[in-house]
């Protein structure tokens, strides 16, 4: 069985003022030629199809259209999951019209009495016949809150809290394991994660973790059944194994961020034949533009911008970091007027400048106010810790439980909000 795994469109996502849409309506073109080219018989979509839990119409069309044309690849099976930036409602409301096209999507991690049975997707090979044998079934794992999986982590310490998430999403992936086999029979299994995994993800690769921010770090690989032949892996935009050759992340196909350029995009070809180990075969995505940071002092960021040069099909977007000893009120005036010196119709697009003082202030110098914009709400929490005189185990709880409400879907969240309000109700009762 030969699969294409990807994951990370973030459809709808904006640089500054520039829409991507452009550059990922082309990577779609470019998609749907190589699973005709390469005859894939499954397409497995790992989330975070979406930038937002509210795309734009525009970002919506861009998938259906995409979704209403796999068919004429030759693409037998669709899997399409959800990620933490995706609406799990949204993504599943279409649920039964894409079926009828061969397009199986799990949004998020249905009710208990339904959850494995919607989980658990047949894989076809091209060209088979709705009533042929499933070649191997996908574990359609989406993003998983850990409120969906019973855990509450309020009154754990850190290591609790990792032992906790161990035994809770490895249960789960043993639970579709053992629910596959024994409804399919000795099929391979592919199975499917978006949450961050494997010792050899950096934290540079997730900024802000999606599971109790701040204190679990990545999972171990040892989370996924020993019988998941591959698994195909969504949120880190970086490409790389994480259990090799068995678990991978495909990485975003189009860069986002100036860090992630240094990296090359790729979707990548599964292949899974007998008995053996799967083979994975990285297929570079062409790029549309390039993201350019400038980095110096005034004078030489305004020149670098008027001679820069590129080879995409699409002008760069320019990150200006400018190092000034005081602010400089005319600097964007400078970098507007080098932007002149390109041709109209090829000129490069600034969508950021920052002026960075050249050196940092010492201490005697008074600290300056964070400005609010700049701040995570975890940053401006733990401010108003610090101000209110929290510390020890108490500032540590306190931000554990700002965590589990921060990452809370709605949904989630009005449970969790219920739950307080019950055990209020009968504490006020029982007094």
């Amino acid at each position: 069985m030969r699969i294409l795994h990807t994951s990370d469109w973030h459809l709808g996502i904006s640089t500054g003022p520039v829409s991507r849409l452009e550059e990922q309506a082309a990577f779609l073109d470019w998609l749907g030629r190589v699973l005709a080219e390469r005859e894939v018989d499954a397409l497995i979509v790992a989330g975070d199809i979406f930038d937002s839990m509210h795309p734009s119409a525009e970002a919506q069309a861009l998938y259906f259209r995409f979704l209403a044309g796999v068919g004429g690849t030759g693409v037998r099976s669709v899997v399409v999951v959800g990620g933490n930036h995706d609406s799990a409602s949204g993504l599943d409301a279409p649920r039964a019209l894409l079926e009828a096209v061969d397009v199986t999507v799990v949004g998020g991690v249905p009710v208990e009495e339904r959850r494995v049975e919607r989980m658990l997707v047949p894989l076809r090979l091209r060209g088979s016949a709705d009533d042929d044998p499933p070649a191997a079934i996908c574990l359609a794992m989406p993003y998983v809150h850990e409120y969906r999986l019973g855990v509450r982590t309020t009154d754990l310490d850190l290591e609790g809290t990792r032992a906790a998430f161990r035994q809770a999403f490895g249960a789960l992936y043993t639970q579709l394991a053992d629910a596959a086999v024994a409804q399919f029979g000795d099929l391979p299994l592919v199975a499917t994660g978006h949450l961050t995994l494997g010792a050899n993800v950096r934290r540079e690769d997730y900024p802000q973790e999606i599971h109790q921010v701040g204190s679990i770090d990545a999972l171990p690989s040892s989370i996924l059944d020993a019988r998941i032949r591959y698994a195909a892996l969504g949120h880190i935009h970086r490409s790389l194994p994480v259990d090799k050759p068995r678990a991978w992340y495909s990485g975003s196909p189009i860069p986002y961020a100036t860090t992630e350029m240094s990296a090359r995009r790729q979707v990548l070809l599964v292949e899974i034949e007998g008995e053996a180990a799967p083979t994975v075969e990285p297929l570079p995505v062409p790029q549309q533009r390039d993201l350019v940071e400038l980095l110096g002092t005034p004078d030489d960021v305004v020149e670098r911008l008027a001679k820069l040069t590129w080879e995409t099909q699409l002008p760069p977007l320019v990150h200006a970091r400018v190092q000034v000893e005081a602010p400089e009120s005319s600097l964007v005036q400078k970098l507007n007027d080098a932007l002149l010196e390109h041709d109209e119709d090829r000129r490069p697009i600034l969508v950021e400048v920052q002026q960075r003082a050249l050196a940092p202030p010492t201490d005697t110098q008074a600290k300056t106010t964070p400005v609010l914009d700049e701040l995570e709400p975890r940053q401006v929490f733990e401010m108003l810790c610090e101000a209110r005189g929290h510390v020890g185990e108490t500032r540590a709880a306190l931000l554990r439980a700002f965590a589990q409400i921060e990452s809370a879907d709605p949904a989630a969240l009005d449970e969790m909000v219920a739950d307080v309000h019950r055990a209020a109700v009968e504490n006020v009762e029982a007094s």
